[in-house]
């Protein structure tokens, strides 16, 4: 039974391989998650710096208009009210917070012109109907309006009662309860089996075959290590800690995520919405 398991064991580990390769950004701590006016911060992992999401947005119309085709157009933004509200730079000043300046990723759905603004301007032609736009941090997304000139007026009214913009966004994070993994911990195990080689600036390296083999041999031997009642569920947080090159058979951590825990997560999304 031991044999057939460790042979399940290292199928499971050249299965999920190929998927593994991470880049060099550091685990998220989120056993430090701050709260605060609208604003969630999460450090990365023996840091003060990390991502910033904002659960409360304002929706901001631009001064200047572009004329386009003959047409006017103006773009409304959705701002976080912590940075509208002059909140933000208190936060981090008081936390000594470093933001990573990131947007959420969310699918081309996720934010997207309210039915009334479209409405609003039946006669527009189908190219230029309002349509969402990107964001630029802390800018989440936008629409474009294209009107003509003596609709301006209107628009603008529309746009200062109403909601134009509809933001549904569920960011994939885990509860500041989620339990730790012990990489380090992990890690000096197979440093000491030769899986694993200490470098001198903290992190550690090996062969990509070889720490995936003695990893998932080590989660089936000492389970304990890997945390959870399922060490599957451990180990595979702790592969995900290493850069993987399969090609070239090397698996590399970095000093940072060497010398930290890793969160076994419990999902516990962030929903953001507007509109």
């Amino acid at each position: 039974m031991r044999l057939l398991s460790l042979c399940l064991t290292l199928a499971l580990c050249l299965a999920a391989a190929p998927a593994q390769a991470q880049t060099d950004t550091p685990p998220l701590d989120y056993a430090r998650t701050l709260r605060e006016s609208e604003m969630v911060f999460i450090p990365y992992m023996g840091m003060n710096r990390g991502p910033i999401f904002y659960t409360q947005y304002a929706q901001v119309a631009t001064d200047s208009v572009a004329t386009v085709g003959g047409m006017r157009r103006l773009f409304v933004n959705l701002h976080p009210t912590a940075h509208t509200l002059n909140l933000y730079n208190g936060f981090i000043s008081r936390h000594g917070i470093t933001d990573a300046r990131l947007l959420p990723t969310f699918p081309a759905t996720g934010c997207q012109p309210t039915q009334a603004i479209i409405d609003l301007l039946p006669g527009i032609p189908a190219s230029y109907k309002p349509k969402a736009v990107g964001g630029n941090y802390p800018l989440v997304c936008g629409i474009s309006v294209h009107f003509l000139p003596a609709d301006e007026a209107m628009v603008r009214a529309h746009i200062a009662a109403n909601p134009v913009i509809t933001l549904r966004v569920n960011v994939p994070l885990c509860a500041p309860s989620s339990p730790l993994l012990n990489v380090p911990g992990i890690n000096q195990v197979l440093v000491t089996n030769g899986a694993l080689q200490s470098q001198p600036t903290g992190g550690v390296t090996g062969n990509s075959w070889d720490v995936l083999f003695e990893s998932a041999k080590l989660a089936q031997t000492n389970p304990s290590l890997f945390v959870t009642a399922d060490p599957q569920v451990g180990w595979e947080t702790y592969v995900k800690a290493f850069t993987l090159d399969l090609a070239a058979q090397t698996a590399t951590m970095t000093p940072a995520v060497a010398g930290s825990s890793s969160a076994i997560c419990t999902p516990a999304p962030l929903a953001l919405e507007h509109g």
